[in-house]
């Protein structure tokens, strides 16, 4: 696969939106939990996202996926679901620890198994499950690892 990765420039800002919606709406049926989703654009992680470094990977002028850092932490890994099983995930992970340094921990749903085996394969371990309510506004249950790489 011809996939370019790059330092995330605003003018990508759109079809990251389009990734992530397309990407999170996914994660969340993982949950079970997908009446939760809101689009980027209105999300109150939108700054916490732009404010992580993005590299984004890119085929034929297209961002296909992207992965968010922030110092000991991947913060955010999405690939378009259109391109997933193409070995995206594994060149963002790859960009990822090439900056980050360890130990370097992440958050993922329980139930989202494809992510958790990317993590691993890496070797990340899960050091912690909680089951808690997503909001006031959204009282339901749900899961999350917090996984490491030492």
């Amino acid at each position: 696969m011809n996939l370019r990765i790059e330092l995330y420039n605003e003018r990508y800002f759109d079809q990251l939106c389009q990734v992530m919606d397309k990407a999170r709406m996914q994660e969340l049926k993982t949950a079970n939990i997908e009446r939760v989703f809101l689009q980027l654009k209105d999300a109150p992680y939108l700054d916490y996202l732009l404010n992580c470094k993005i590299y984004v990977g890119i085929k034929e002028e297209k961002l296909i996926g992207f992965v968010g850092l922030r110092p000991h932490e991947l913060a955010f890994l999405y690939v378009d679901s259109d391109f997933q099983k193409q070995g995206i995930g594994t060149k963002l992970m790859k960009t990822a620890l090439l900056y980050l340094d360890k130990p370097i921990k992440l958050e993922v749903f329980s139930d989202n198994f494809v992510a958790k085996s990317l993590y691993k394969k890496f070797g990340f371990k899960v050091i912690k499950t909680v089951v808690e309510k997503w909001s006031n506004e959204y009282p339901v249950d749900f899961s999350q690892d917090s996984m490491e790489l030492k």
